[in-house]
């Protein structure tokens, strides 16, 4: 059976998020279509609103709100960047923003994050044109200029292959840039393979308190 134009453009654009598939975005469809007509609305609002009213941290890369009628780089920046509290002599190096979720969770961190985007990989070199180690060097070297230096970096990757990778190659970038920085890795409370984003909490706790 043919689907009405409307569905199969649902289909097709909402099977491509991760864990979706075509069966399961089609009972999405019609779950949907069922809903009263202000559920329907909440939902539209919120989607337009996840595009329209959200921005990048142009310090760590964290998505933050954007707050209408404000243009300062201070209000550009995340909570935790703008947080005078955060002890920003210490930067939190995590592949995605669900990581940085599952740290701060733990409420032992206090320091600041920067967020890749995505890890190194030697097969898809297009990877290296879609990460944001360029702008952590490039904010590292800022500091180390500033009355705040960089003292320490915890590279908070998960063990997995591309993990490795990539903090191989921040170790040496780091270094190469300033060989006074402390750099630190989770212990290995985290299991081989494991990714940082559902690892429980203790875990994590552990993995940051006996980092080296």
């Amino acid at each position: 059976m043919d689907l009405p134009k409307p569905i199969k453009n649902f289909v097709n654009i909402f099977s491509k998020l991760p864990g979706m598939g075509p069966r399961q975005t089609t009972r999405l469809a019609f779950w949907l279509l069922h809903q009263k007509k202000e559920s329907q609305n909440n939902f539209y609002h919120a989607f337009v609103d996840l595009f329209s009213k959200t921005q990048v941290c142009p310090n760590c890369f964290f998505i933050t709100e954007i707050e209408q009628g404000k243009k300062s780089l201070s209000n550009k920046l995340c909570k935790i960047c703008n947080n005078p509290r955060r002890d920003k002599s210490v930067i939190c190096v995590v592949e995605k923003e669900t990581d940085l979720l599952s740290i701060e969770k733990t409420n032992k961190y206090y320091g600041v994050y920067h967020v890749l985007g995505r890890l190194l990989s030697e097969i898809d070199e297009n990877k290296k044109l879609r990460i944001t180690i360029p702008q952590l060097l490039l904010r590292i070297k800022k500091a180390q200029t500033s009355n705040h230096p960089i003292k320490e970096v915890i590279l908070a990757l998960s063990p997995t292959s591309e993990g490795n990778l990539t903090t191989y190659s921040l170790e040496k970038s780091i270094k190469d840039l300033d060989n006074k920085i402390k750099i630190t890795r989770l212990a290995r409370g985290l299991p081989q393979g494991g990714e940082v984003e559902f690892a429980d909490a203790e875990t994590l706790i552990n993995a940051l308190e006996g980092r080296k």
